[in-house]
């Protein structure tokens, strides 16, 4: 299974954190097991846009920030 998270990382060159999303795929533990990199919202029309816009709305409010996988 997958959704939209939140990703926290770290600035390599800044002492600061900068947040995107991303699409957060999970094993069959329902652990956090790989991540896109930020994504682009693309669509076939208006509507497809409106339609992801408000699932990763959702998403982003009901689910925790996660850490970038990979740098822990």
């Amino acid at each position: 299974t997958w959704n939209y998270r939140i990703i926290k990382k770290k600035s390599k060159i800044a002492d600061e954190d900068y947040y995107y999303m991303a699409e957060v795929f999970y094993d069959s533990n329902k652990k956090p097991m790989a991540q896109t990199e930020a994504i682009d919202i693309t669509g076939s029309s208006k509507q497809d846009i409106i339609d992801i816009l408000k699932t990763m709305l959702k998403d982003a409010e009901t689910r925790d920030i996660l850490e970038e996988l990979g740098n822990e």
